[in-house]
């Protein structure tokens, strides 16, 4: 990073949270900040993304938890993305399989509430759940999220 981000670079690089498969850096905040630390340039950036996070192993049953920790270990002004997407697999899998919003094991309520949570109103959010049928669930997974109301699009 240090080789490729100068003062002429004029965007940030953000580090994405991993799940931690194989030999992954950064399934853990530890891990981000080790690496942000190492940088000597400040254009750095963290991606929050739902579904690495609980398959590495945080419960997103308690995501003010979450966000204390990455603040505490972090700091929120890293925060300059989230990737939202539900997971195939059980808190601590390891395994990094998306899932469309409310059929994983994160499920509806937890993703809303991270979507709508107050300390990230400002921060862009992206999905990035699988298609259904060969088509892009986007629009109806958006609709979802800002009426705080699931509908089975599956």
């Amino acid at each position: 990073l240090n080789e490729v981000i100068d003062d002429s670079t004029n965007c940030t690089i953000c580090l994405e949270t991993m799940a931690g498969k194989g030999s992954e850096c950064g399934k853990t905040f530890t891990e981000i900040k080790q690496m942000i630390d190492g940088c000597t340039n400040n254009r750095i950036g963290v991606c929050l993304d739902t579904c690495h996070i609980h398959d590495g192993g945080y419960d997103l049953n308690d995501f003010d938890s979450i966000l204390k920790d990455f603040d505490e270990i972090i700091g929120l002004e890293y925060l300059k993305v989230i990737h939202l997407n539900d997971s195939k697999n059980i808190c601590g899998s390891h395994k990094d399989r998306h899932e469309n919003i409310g059929h994983g094991h994160i499920g509806f309520n937890n993703l809303c509430k991270i979507a709508h949570h107050e300390l990230l109103k400002d921060i862009p959010i992206i999905l990035e759940t699988p298609y259904i049928n060969d088509k892009a669930p986007y629009k109806e997974e958006i609709q979802m999220i800002r009426n705080k109301t699931f509908l089975n699009i599956k």
